[in-house]
């Protein structure tokens, strides 16, 4: 169910969220959207209702936290992530957005936390 709405609602229709942080818009895709889904976090079912109804406000009013180039399993095609901090059931919760060598920026990961020594 969150897979299809987002597959429907923003991949497919090409949304994009402006952040002034990155002065950019960030996109959405089907790589990322698995690993959201896929990646633990608890509350489940908090993320997946956020994915479901609340995902684009939540990514606008996120709060910016950094940026590491350290990535855990390198790829060719990324800088490396931007990270933004939000509420997800009254816990913290982590936005990881990929920056590509295209200056592109996707929501590639919803995380309980990050490796705050990694930000530069």
């Amino acid at each position: 169910m969150a897979r299809d709405r987002v597959k429907r609602d923003l991949v497919a229709e090409n949304v994009g969220i402006y952040r002034a942080e990155l002065n950019a818009e960030i996109k959405f895709n089907m790589v990322g959207i698995k690993e959201c889904i896929n990646q633990p976090f608890t509350p489940y079912q908090g993320k997946i209702h956020l994915l479901i109804n609340g995902l684009e406000d939540s990514l606008r009013e996120a709060t910016y936290v950094g940026f590491t180039s350290n990535q855990n399993h390198q790829k060719q095609h990324v800088i490396g992530y931007h990270f933004f901090e939000t509420q997800i059931g009254g816990k913290n919760a982590y936005f990881n957005i990929q920056m590509t060598v295209q200056n592109q920026f996707f929501l590639y990961s919803i995380t309980e936390s990050i490796r705050w020594e990694t930000l530069e």
